[in-house]
Parts: C-alpha cells; structure tokens; sequence
C-alpha cells in the first residue's frame, strides 16, 4: 500500500507508522492494520501472494525507488494479473524482488501497552508542542515509572520515543505542504535549526530531501 498523493497513517496493537508518498507499506498474510487519513489522500493496493516472499514476516515501510513505484503503479492499473502471460509474470517477479530489497524507511512508532503509557504516548502523538513535563502529569505517573515502563516496552527511553514522535508528526505537516519553519514551531522546536537537525539525526537526510524522495 503507497500514497500515490498525500499521507496516511497505519497502526497495529504494538506500532504505528507515517507514510508519505514515495514510501510504501509492507504488510504480511493476517496482520491487522487500521489506516488512518486526515484528508484527502489517493492510495494504491497491490496484493501479492505470500509465497512470492515480498513482505518478510512483520510490517515495515520502505523507500520505493521511481522504478519499484512505477512498476507497481503498473500492476494495479492492469490487476487482475494472469501469469500465464510472460508480461505479467515478470512484472510481478520484479516487483517481489524490488520489494523484498528495498531500504527500510524509519517511520514506526512502537507503542506501549501499559495503559499508563499508552496514555502519555497519546497525548505526546495528539500535541507534540506540548512540554515533556505537562505530559508527564496528566498521565498521573511518576517521570521514573514512564521512563521505565518506555524502556521496557518501546526499546527507546522516553526521550527518544518523543522525538521520534514529534518527527513523525512533522513529516505529516511537511506533506501537507507546510513550510519548515511553521512545521518546527508546530511540533515544539524552538529554531528552524534545532529541528532540521533532530529529523536529519532520525530520518537520514533534512526535511526538503527526505520529503522529495
């Protein structure tokens, strides 16, 4: 699944994950995923058979290539496909292994099940501006049971999880088409400078690269 235009989100128990376009989603056989969009987004599904060995065993999200993005906009335009015919054989091989080699895009979110975590995740993902400490205390917790309880859950102490969160959401407002600066204010940075350099720290590249693709 990729957006063809726009940006969608996708969420499992345990993750979630920001897609813009030129990034797409990779979901195996009998994983429940809930998408999201906060307006109007075009989505394209291809559907392969999981004995082509495309996806690996979790979802993930990667980088499509101009080549993996055409060919794949190319199979759902003509789907059904029928692999009796040699065309469509090999379009459908190459997509698979376009698919299978792609680089992982690092746009997941894993997500806490203590309720008590849950909720501070959910208040930092509904206002990333909002101060560290203001989140804290409306989850009712202590700074050292939800640093603990990230850790053990996420992988990432509470700091990391935020900034990897207040990223996320960033990339949401820079696909809208909103302007670096406006997107830094909006999400808690005090400079345009400070948060160039947090998303190139998580996301590889500054804001303007990674949103062209």
């Amino acid at each position: 699944m990729f957006a063809h235009a726009g940006l969608f989100t996708a969420l499992t128990e345990s993750r979630a994950w920001t897609v813009p376009a030129h990034r797409g989603l990779c979901v195996p056989d009998g994983t429940r995923v809930r998408i999201e969009t906060s307006r109007r987004t075009a989505i394209r599904c291809l559907y392969l058979d999981e004995g082509l060995r495309a996806f690996g065993s979790e979802p993930r999200v990667v980088t499509l290539t101009p080549l993996t993005r055409e060919l794949v906009s190319h199979a759902v335009s003509i789907a059904p496909v029928n692999l009796a015919r040699p065309a469509d054989e090999a379009t459908v091989t190459l997509i698979a292994e376009r698919l299978a080699s792609e680089s992982d895009a690092r746009l997941h979110l894993p997500l806490p099940l203590d309720p008590v975590a849950r909720k501070l995740a959910a208040s930092i993902m509904s206002e990333p501006a909002l101060g560290l400490d203001d989140c804290v205390l409306e989850a009712n917790a202590s700074r050292r049971t939800l640093e603990r309880r990230f850790k053990s859950e996420t992988g990432m102490s509470l700091g990391q999880w935020r900034r990897r969160a207040r990223i996320l959401a960033a990339v949401a407002k820079l696909a809208r088409g909103d302007s670096v600066t406006r997107t830094a204010l909006a999400v808690g940075y005090a400079t345009p400078s400070s948060f160039v350099s947090a998303f190139r720290s998580e996301l590889g590249a500054p804001p303007r690269e990674f949103m062209r693709g």
